[in-house]
């Protein structure tokens, strides 16, 4: 029942979580997770905005690559050697779908998404593995 989630450009503030003002790449057991009922919640989606092909996801219990990349605000998600996600922040569009999730009144994302942070691991308290690890600057 994996959930769990990848944040870039994570801005830390104090008191507030890291979801605040940070996208999340979605890490989800899709089949049985329970926040897996709206499709942009699914693995490999830009959680709450942008769904992910479901197709490309490997069931609990085998791994699942992900390769992020974020250059000069285009973002892609390639899940599994697929595609799944693209995206460009600060734009009007980024704005749109901002408009329209659970975000569009989070202080952190009306402000606007930092140009640059950290990486963030969710944990929702569910057991998920996380190996090879790698960042490149671009």
């Amino acid at each position: 029942m994996a959930n769990s989630g990848i944040f870039f450009n994570v801005r830390e503030v104090p008191g507030k979580p890291i979801y605040y003002a940070a996208p999340e790449i979605q890490v989800l057991d899709n089949e049985h997770a329970t926040d897996n009922k709206v499709a942009s919640h699914l693995a490999g989606s830009l959680y709450d905005m942008i769904a992910a092909d479901p197709a490309t996801v490997n069931p609990a219990g085998e791994w699942n690559t992900i390769v992020v990349r974020v250059d000069q605000g285009k973002v892609t998600h390639i899940q599994n050697g697929v595609k799944v996600v693209e995206y460009e922040l600060w734009t009007p569009e980024w704005d749109e779908l901002v408009a329209s999730s659970k975000f569009k009144n989070f202080p952190g994302f009306t402000e606007g998404i930092s140009r640059e942070g950290y990486i963030g691991l969710q944990d929702h308290g569910y057991p998920v593995w996380f190996r090879n690890i790698k960042i490149r600057e671009l």
